[in-house]
Parts: C-alpha cells; sequence; structure tokens
C-alpha cells in the first residue's frame, strides 16, 4: 500500500496581498476579534497555498504542482505564526505574525496558547510519511518530545545542521540536515533550500520509477542518494542523514568503552562502591518551607541532618573525608573527639566506612603538601577512619606538561606512600591503608600501580583524574587491568562519577570503588540537570531566588522595581507552582507567574520557560516515592536555598546509588 505522504512549511513574511490593515498578533488573541477583522479584510482573502510568496514556499509549490501533475497525490500543510496549523486549501486573509521575531519564550507561550502541538498530533495521525521544512523559530513551536508518533510513522526533517540535535527525540524521526555548501551546490539560497531539495526529491519520483515512497518509508537514508545526482559536484557536500540512534549520547544506549574478556580485571568480581565526599552537606530537618524560616539559634552541626539520616539507610557505600575540611573547623575536630570517632559524629552506622585523603586539591600550587607521614598515620587513627590514603601531590593542567615537575611530584607521591605503609606496620594502626598514585599517561600510571603494589598495598587509590575525560581514564586501566594479582586487591577512583555504563567499564578493569559529589552538586550548578530521574532523565529545577538577595537588589536598580513590587511576584511565583501541583491551577498560568518573577531578577533567561514547562508537565517528583520527593513534594524542584537545594542533590545522589544497585544486581 503507498504511504499517505504529507509535507509540513512553514508560513513566509510575504503575501500575495499586503493591506495596511492586516492582522496582527492581538487580533488572534480572541476568536470574537479575529472573525470581525476577517470580515474586514475578505477582499484579500486566499487558500493559504495561494497566499504565501516568500521564496520557499513558491519553490516548494513548484515541485508539488510537477508531481501532481504526473498523476500523483502529496497533501501540504503550513505551520502559521498566527493562524496555527493550515491545510493548503484552508482560506486565510493577510497578517503580519512571525515566529522569527519573536524568542524562545515568546514562541513557546505564543505555541501553548494556541495550542499547537495537539494541531500537529491531529494533523498528521492520517499519514505515513510526514516531511517538515521548518527553520530554528518554527521548529520551537513545537514540542516534539511530546509529540505522539505511531509506529508505522517516519517523521523527517529537512533542517540546518544546528537543529539536528534538538529535533530527533523519538524513534521513527529522521533528519536531512543542510547549510552553505548544498546552498551553494545546488544554486539556492539558505532561506530557501529545504524548499528546493524538497522539490528536486518531487521531481525524481514523478519523473523515474526508481525510487518510491515506500522505500523513502522503509530507509529515509536514500533521499540523499536521490538528491546527489552525477549532474553536481557534490564531493563537498555536507548535507547528513540521522536518526535518534545517531545523534543520543553513545552511553545512552550501549556501553561505550568495550571490554574485552583478556582485560577484565581479576578485582571485577568484587562488587564496585560508591563513596560520597563529605562537604558539610546537611539540611534542617524543621526548615519549614512554606515561610521559608529555620531557628537562627539552632547549632548545625548538631541539629541539621544528613541524606543518611533523612533516608531510612546511606544512599552510598561510605563516605570520603578530607582532612583539609576537618582542618577548616576546630569546633568540628573538639566534636569528633568528645564523641569518640568518626562515626559517632557523622551519626553514621559503624558498618559503613569512612575513608580519609588529605585533599590534594587544596594544595596543588605548593612546593611540596603540606602534612608529614606520621601527622596523618596518626590523624587517622585518632578520629576513627576505616580507610587512610597517603599523602600525594597532584600533576594536573599544566604540570603534565613539566617534564621535571611532574616527575618530582610523581617520586613524592611514591616515596610518601612507602613510608606510609612502613610506618603503618611498624605502629600496628587498625585502619587499613591505602597508597595513593600519580601519573600524566597510562604508562606512567601502570608503573605508579606496579610499584605501590610490590610495596605490600591490596588498596589502592588512583588520583588527579577527576577532570580527565573518560576516553583517557579508560586507557589507564586498560594498562592497569592486568597488573591487579587477584581479587584480594581494592583499586579505588578519586573523585569520578560517570554514566552507570561508564562505570561498568571502569569496574571490569579494576575499579572497585570511586567517589564524586557531581550527582548532589549538579542540584545547583547549571541548569537543565538538576532533578535527576532513576530512568535516565534530567530536568531543569525553578528559579525563584528570596527577593531580598543582594544580587537581585542590584537587579532591581537596573530594572527600576521596587522591593514591595518584587516580593509580590515572588509569592505570586511560589503561590502559583502550590496551585499547580495541588491541580488547583493551570498549566499556563502558573509558567506566566514563574516567568514574570523569573525575568525580573535575570537576564538571558528565554530558555527557562521551555525547561520549566517540561518538568511542570511530566511532575517527576509526584512518580519518584524517594523520602525527599513524597515528603517536600513540588519543593524539591525549586531553586532556591540550601534546604531545597541540598534535598535535591540528596535526591540525585539517591538516584544515582539506585542505578548502581541496578548494575550490580544484573552482573
Amino acid at each position: 500500500m503507498t504511504p499517505r505522504v504529507l509535507v509540513v512549511t512553514s508560513c513566509t513574511g510575504q503575501k500575495l496581498h499586503h493591506p495596511e490593515n492586516q492582522l496582527t498578533i492581538k487580533d488572534f488573541e480572541d476568536k470574537e476579534t479575529l472573525l470581525a477583522r476577517t470580515n474586514e479584510l475578505l477582499a484579500y482573502q486566499e487558500t493559504a497555498g495561494t497566499m504565501y510568496t516568500g521564496k520557499q514556499h513558491t519553490t516548494l509549490m513548484k515541485g508539488v504542482k510537477e508531481y501532481r501533475e504526473a498523476g500523483y497525490e502529496i497533501d501540504v500543510a503550513i505551520l502559521s505564526a498566527g493562524y496555527g496549523v493550515l491545510k493548503e486549501q484552508d482560506e486565510i486573509v493577510p497578517y503580519n505574525v512571525t515566529f522569527n521575531s519573536m524568542n524562545s519564550t515568546s514562541i513557546k507561550q505564543w505555541s501553548l496558547k494556541q495550542k499547537m502541538d495537539e494541531q500537529i498530533h491531529q494533523l498528521i495521525s492520517d499519514y505515513d510519511l510526514i516531511f517538515f521544512l521548518l527553520g530554528d523559530s518554527y521548529l520551537k513551536a513545537i514540542n516534539w518530545n511530546a509529540l505522539c508518533i505511531h509506529t508505522s510513522q517516519k517523521l523527517v526533517f529537512f533542517v540546518g545542521h544546528a537543529s539536528v540535535k534538538n529535533i530527533l527525540v523519538q524513534e521513527n524521526m529522521y533528519a536531512i540536515s543542510m547549510g552553505t555548501v548544498e546552498a551553494k551546490t545546488f544554486k539556492s539560497g539558505l532561506v530557501w533550500i529545504k524548499g528546493e531539495l524538497f522539490a528536486r526529491l518531487l521531481k525524481t519520483l514523478a519523473r523515474s520509477s526508481a525510487y518510491t515512497w515506500e522505500m523513502i518509508q522503509k530507509d529515509p537514508a536514500i533521499i540523499r542518494d536521490i538528491l546527489v545526482t552525477s549532474e553536481l559536484e557534490t564531493a563537498q557536500l555536507s548535507f547528513f542523514e540521522a536518526t535518534i540512534d545517531e545523534i543520543l549520547p553513545f552511553s545512552a544506549y550501549t556501553p561505550p568503552y568495550y571490554v574485552p574478556d583478556e582485560l577484565v580485571a581479576k578485582s571485577y568480581t568484587n562488587p564496585m562502591r560508591f563513596f560520597m565526599p563529605e562537604n558539610d552537606d546537611r539540611v534542617d530537618p524543621n526548615y519549614e518551607f512554606l515561610t521559608d524560616y529555620s531557628n537562627p539559634s539552632r547549632n548545625p552541626l548538631l541539629t541539621d541532618v544528613y541524606a543518611h539520616e533523612i533516608y531510612e539507610k546511606p544512599q552510598y557505600d561510605g563516605i570520603l573525608i578530607s582532612k583539609v575540611n576537618l582542618d577548616a573547623s576546630k569546633r568540628k575536630q573538639e566534636l569528633i573527639q568528645e564523641m569518640k570517632g568518626i562515626h559517632a559524629f557523622m551519626r553514621l552506622p559503624v558498618t559503613t566506612p569512612i575513608m580519609g585523603d588529605c585533599g590534594a586539591f587544596s594544595y596543588f600550587t605548593e612546593h611540596v603538601p603540606p602534612y608529614q607521614t606520621e601527622e596523618i598515620l596518626a590523624y587517622y587513627e585518632k578520629f576513627g577512619f576505616d580507610v587512610g590514603v597517603s599523602i600525594d601531590h597532584l600533576i594536573v593542567g599544566a604540570i603534565k606538561k613539566d617534564k621535571s615537575e611532574r616527575e618530582r611530584r610523581y617520586e613524592i607521591t611514591l616515596r610518601n606512600a612507602r613510608d606510609f605503609i612502613e610506618k603503618h606496620k611498624q605502629h600496628g594502626y587498625t585502619f587499613t591503608p591505602t597508597g595513593v598514585v600519580q601519573g600524566w599517561d597510562p604508562l606512567s600510571f601502570a608503573e605508579a600501580v606496579q610499584e605501590v603494589i610490590r610495596m605490600g598495598y591490596k588498596h589502592i587509590a588512583l588520583g588527579g583524574l577527576a577532570r580527565s575525560k573518560s576516553e583517557d581514564i579508560f586507557e589507564i586501566l586498560k594498562q592497569i587491568s592486568p597488573l591487579i594479582p587477584d581479587d584480594s586487591y581494592h583499586i579505588h577512583l578519586f573523585g569520578v562519577a560517570r554514566s552507570p555504563e561508564i562505570m561498568e567499564s571502569f569496574h571490569k578493569l579494576g575499579i572497585t570503588s570511586f567517589d564524586s559529589a557531581s550527582p548532589l552538586r549538579r542540584a545547583w550548578l547549571g541548569s537543565g540537570h538538576n532533578y535527576h530521574t532513576v530512568e535516565g532523565k534530567h530536568y531543569t529545577a525553578i528559579r525563584i531566588p528570596e527577593a531580598k538577595g543582594t544580587r537581585i537588589k542590584k537587579r532591581m536598580e537596573q530594572i527600576g522595581l521596587s522591593l514591595a513590587e518584587l516580593e509580590a511576584l515572588e509569592q505570586n511565583a511560589l503561590q502559583s507552582l502550590r496551585l499547580y501541583d495541588q491541580g488547583l491551577q493551570d498549566l499556563s498560568s502558573t509558567l506566566d507567574s514563574i516567568m514574570k518573577y523569573d525575568n525580573m531578577v535575570g537576564e538571558g533567561r528565554d530558555s527557562h520557560w521551555e525547561m520549566y514547562r517540561e518538568v511542570l508537565e511530566d511532575k517527576p517528583w509526584k512518580t519518584c516515592g524517594c523520602t525527599i520527593c513524597r515528603d517536600i513534594g513540588i519543593d524539591v524542584i525549586i531553586f532556591r536555598g540550601n534546604n531545597r537545594n541540598r534535598r535535591r542533590g540528596f535526591h540525585n545522589t539517591h538516584v544515582y546509588y539506585q542505578q548502581l544497585i541496578a548494575y550490580r544486581e544484573r552482573i
């Protein structure tokens, strides 16, 4: 059966008629106003297929005409910034509305108001093969991720190179991307290259039986073969085909680093454990979210709680505490001694190990580490650490390129490791000694690991790799893996937590433990990835900072807004979120309230609208079920102060740990 084919193009600013009183965006806001204004312009009414005279539309329609004259059928629709989705025969009057003059936020708001997602969904439901010829601004008008696509349908996008990753968000989506090279080759302009190429596709299908729509629906890659003919000098063409699988992060669908059986380390039989670095990550258990109140007279060291006190059990296998963090607080050290050890201070079960290191990143600019081996050994024993790490000196950044300096630090680290294990044995310390190594390439790391094994270490740590690329770490581990004698050895990776798929490869190459605060800190660093889900999807947090903040005061001076006016917008945004969460307010009104405040407290926030819409529409906190999401609800996705942000970080850590547990159960 021949597929039903539809092509969707965009409206153009050039129209057959352009009277002075043509419709504006205000006329489309109300049905009665639109009807009245349309009656004023009936003399200029035309079908949508005829009204637009922009080059992309006219070029496309020439190809459509020739294809139809050959006896074939194809339907045309137009995505209009004013009318919404138009069929070719729909009658319209002249108007002056375009997405090209709107920012991202305005596009999304107007699209939502016009229900364009619903119109597109209804339009494509009757077709098997749908082509979209849309520029960036018009692509932003549709939420492609939420579009319902039948398994038998295929959506093909003719887009600019930069748009591919933003469009291919579902299966059965395919892209032909193009740019200046294609425009020049096909003697076209960038503005109408999409129409030009689709017209060429239609002309070829009309004139030759070598290609059919059935073939294209089965394999859209042949579109390129159709467009590239022997008559064109195509060697330099840069347009390419892509499917969703080809543009997704590699790790999203398969482990990115293959480990052959002969390289699997003997330590792989040990489970991989996740350690959480301790950086005073606590929250007030009695925080009042409605009023944003914490008791100012409380002692946070004693009353505030860690993540493992919120959840029923620790959401990590151990804790890492750097000496530099304890050195910063004399009172904290006193409490540890008063409580008879680090476990009691952390309110952590004794079955959960606590590892101590020196915090080499804090002193890597110094000529030598600020600690002595005897001092560090006594410190670990005194405070009751389960695992103690020798003193290292980082080889990172420009130091890697300085041959004499990297070798000097390499020797300092190895010398300290030797001194550490010898004196550990001499004094009979009870904690487990770990020898840390540094390096600058796979070979130097491998030689260092081999050396500490000779020293007698069964626990080894790799330092200085926190900011390294995963592929570089992979190459280092490939050299280390064959050196691990048996499963009594444990290899720790400092400061590195990548996707579960990448960590699986690292595990196979010998890593048995690692630490990172990355899942926690993502809660307040950057945007788009502040709230994580077990399924692997990330969301932004909705930014509603306190109106009394210093930075916001400066912003108020810039825009001439009073504190009272700003606080009113702030409280309205918070109230709108709570009403929406309770089902008492619609999404559009909620977004309006949030964005009014959001735009007042910061600049360049056009991208926030779409990210906020996504998290509010999906409501991930309602389906999570973890202790924090269950207890504080929508407050978990509000970006506002330590008590929300760190709780969201605790949630992210919980999610990462659940993914790690799932991996353990799988192997």
